[in-house]
């Protein structure tokens, strides 16, 4: 059948069935690879057939680590859009699989980049469901970065402070966020310096602005971020920002 219908995935898939119904893995992956090489390469859909199949088999009789090595071939050979879609049902469906954030980070890039924010922010909520909750702050602050470089800067903002405000003493997501908003040089929107900060870490925040000014803004540019700082120190009446 195979070699009167080289280009059906239907076929190839069958075939590999047969072999996993007799217990021989490696006969099955064998079969889809060869299928992987002979279906034409303009026959997208059944080459994606394929690599859902030959992901599928990973998935039930291989390992973590072997899903995605398929995962990343497929990546690179097929619209990564539905490549990841496969992969993100694979790990709905088995309880067993848990992804690595990478993974997460990467498909919300993909879709941050082609435009698809709405449903790169349905992507975090549903990556919370598969990864450890000590990744979760982790796989936040990238997908904020992405509003910062590819979205929405203010979205980005809100969720660097809402994680500043629960962790306000990670200091590596506070030096990401003052990286981001100094690159995009928005003083006026800067509320995080509400939060109740130790004076050492507020005056952290206004040095890395005035040296930021400094060397890519203007005079008045660089009196603002002074002011800024001398009307926060005036709110918070009696703080000495040399105290640690």
């Amino acid at each position: 059948m195979v070699t009167t219908s080289p280009n059906s995935s239907i076929v190839w898939i069958r075939y590999m069935a047969f072999h996993l119904d007799a217990g021989d893995v490696e006969k099955a992956r064998a079969v889809a690879e060869k299928a992987l090489k002979m279906i034409n390469f303009r026959e997208e859909q059944e080459k994606l057939n394929v690599w859902v199949a030959l992901m599928n088999l990973e998935n039930t009789n291989g390992s973590e680590d072997t899903l995605l090595k398929v995962f990343e071939r497929a990546l690179s050979n097929c619209e990564p859009y539905r490549v990841f879609e496969h992969l993100i049902i694979f790990t709905r469906d088995q309880e067993r699989l848990r992804l690595e954030k990478s993974v997460w980070v990467q498909y919300g890039t993909f879709l941050m980049h082609h435009g698809k924010q709405d449903s790169a922010k349905n992507l975090l909520q549903r990556s919370f469901k598969s990864l450890a909750k000590k990744d979760h702050i982790d796989v936040i602050s990238k997908f904020a970065q992405l509003e910062y470089k590819v979205g929405e800067p203010e979205q980005g903002q809100t969720m660097f402070e809402n994680v500043l405000s629960n962790y306000p003493k990670r200091t590596d997501i506070w030096s990401i966020y003052l990286d981001m908003v100094i690159k995009t040089g928005d003083m006026k929107n800067v509320r995080v310096i509400t939060l109740n900060l130790s004076p050492k870490k507020i005056k952290f925040f206004f040095n890395r602005f005035l040296e930021f000014e400094k060397k890519h803004g203007t005079e008045a540019e660089v009196d603002a971020v002074k002011q800024k700082a001398i009307e926060y120190v005036e709110s918070k009446s009696g703080m000495d920002f040399n105290e640690t």
